[in-house]
């Protein structure tokens, strides 16, 4: 399969498996997180971006991953997949607020 190049990108720095996550377009994303309630909200030194989680449905969340200047990805997978990313953490995220 092939990957553009800012999934390459987004891949290295998120917390979460990309091939375990379906990506959104920004459109459906934005409408999405406006809608949804925030349940996670990370944070990365190393290359000042955020991930913030909204729960979409009881058993899908969607991330939104921020990059230092402000462009926004987003991606729909199964919050068991997100829990148990939360579960083995890298170092260089830290929670700043949520319910998880």
């Amino acid at each position: 399969m092939a990957t553009r190049e800012g999934e390459s990108f987004v891949a290295q720095r998120v917390p979460f498996p990309v091939d375990a996550a379906q990506s959104l377009s920004w459109d459906l994303g934005s409408e999405l997180a406006e809608r949804k309630p925030e349940c996670a909200r990370l944070e990365r030194a190393d290359c000042n971006c955020s991930l913030t989680v909204f729960e979409a449905t009881s058993n899908t969340v969607i991330a939104r991953f921020r990059t230092a200047v402000g462009r926004e990805s987003f991606f729909g997978l199964a919050k068991a997949d997100f829990e148990n990313a939360l579960s083995g953490l890298p170092g260089e995220w830290v929670v700043t607020d949520g319910e998880n």
